[in-house]
């Protein structure tokens, strides 16, 4: 197999594709791009078992073929190719690909491409789009919440639920919970589903979309994975086996108090008290002190000081309730209205931050668990 590329396209293809490569895996295979011969195209795929990403890449090819080329130096010969075109030659006896471009002329050692894993195929059927720029602003916004902690994979995910015209995702680290309710803008899920996707996934299609210049993102889901296409890429991830915690449970049925606070003074505020908690652990907590008409922001840290801030509250009441800094500002950075409203019953049960809607039901909720501030005894 023989391919001439344009080394800037290839490049960005290339860079796109190995998002999808392992890191960690023993296995060579999966550290590896699989390029394909396809007619007027190169197909690159990579994955590492749990995500997949497919594209291609125009090229004048010559005879079929089938090889995976390790990612890294793969990668960073293209990146530093001057501009214009390069060759690919394939051959599968020698077990190399050559790259030549202009004098410069590389060969690197590749692997035959019969153990590669089958990747998944979107189906043409029973599929349907959604907004890309509504699922990227959703998965902003609910990735703030899920967890790191790989013991337990199920928080690790996005909860997903379609149904009629709307998806709702929903993320929980058992100290917060996110959720955002979008319209899918352009067809509708027939019935209902839920799946757990993991984050990681869901985060690699929103930069893909973001990438791109198309409008809207296909997808397709079955018992076991989720594929989604946006243009020429498609990127497939297995689903998250396990029960979700059932998160309208955590939910209050009512508030004592509601308080609007302006969001970018609040959120400048927290920047720079903030300081004051430094990175310890446990974490120096924020507290709330809201009384008639303000709320003061403080951050009581016994190796470095204090900070105190006011801001003006439509509060009524005294009332004291503390935060884990960080915690705190990821959902006052999510909201997108110009005041962000706390909902709050005791000082120690979970409070509910969204946006103002002025009468209007939210569409997104942050659940935040209190911390005991150690400073007050």
């Amino acid at each position: 197999m023989r391919a001439v590329c344009s080394t800037e396209t290839f490049g960005k293809k290339l860079a796109l594709v190995s998002r999808g490569v392992s890191a960690r895996s023993t296995i060579q295979l999966l550290g590896g791009i699989l390029l394909e011969g396809r007619g007027e195209a190169l197909g690159l795929s990579s994955t590492d078992m749990e995500i997949s990403i497919q594209t291609s890449s125009v090229a004048e090819v010559e005879g079929e073929g089938r090889v995976v080329i390790p990612a890294r130096i793969f990668n960073d010969i293209v990146r530093s190719l001057p501009g214009g075109s390069f060759s690919l030659d394939h051959d599968s006896s020698e077990g190399t690909v050559r790259l030549v471009a202009g004098e410069n002329e590389y060969r690197i050692r590749a692997y035959a491409a019969d153990d590669y894993p089958q990747l998944p195929v979107l189906p043409e059927e029973g599929t349907f789009r959604m907004s890309g720029e509504s699922l990227v602003e959703t998965v902003e916004k609910v990735s703030r919440s899920y967890s790191r902690d790989e013991t337990r994979p199920v928080l690790t995910g996005i909860l997903i639920s379609f149904e009629d015209s709307r998806v709702r995702m929903v993320t929980t680290d058992s100290y917060r919970l996110s959720i955002k309710e979008t319209e899918l803008a352009t067809t509708s899920f027939e019935g209902s589903r839920e799946a757990i996707i993991p984050a990681r996934a869901m985060q690699e299609v929103s930069r893909v979309f973001s990438g791109s210049e198309e409008e809207d993102v296909e997808v397709a889901l079955s018992e076991n994975q989720a594929l989604f296409r946006i243009g020429d890429v498609v990127l497939g991830t297995r689903l998250i086996d396990g029960n979700f915690p059932e998160y309208r449970r955590l939910l209050p049925g009512g508030f004592e108090r509601e308080i609007s606070v302006s969001r970018e003074e609040l959120i400048s505020t927290l920047r720079r008290v903030n300081l004051f908690a430094a990175r310890q652990t446990p974490p120096v907590p924020v507290s709330l002190s809201f009384s008639e008409g303000s709320v003061e922001v403080i951050v009581r840290n016994g190796e470095i000081g204090d900070a105190h801030e006011r801001l003006e509250a439509d509060s009524e009441d005294e009332f004291l309730i503390s935060f884990n800094p960080g915690y705190l500002l990821d959902g006052v950075s999510a909201i997108d209205s110009e005041n962000v409203v706390f909902k709050l019953n005791e000082p120690l049960k979970p409070g509910l931050i969204v946006p103002e809607k002025n009468g209007e039901e939210a569409d997104f909720l942050y659940l935040i668990m209190p911390m005991r501030d150690p400073s007050r005894g």
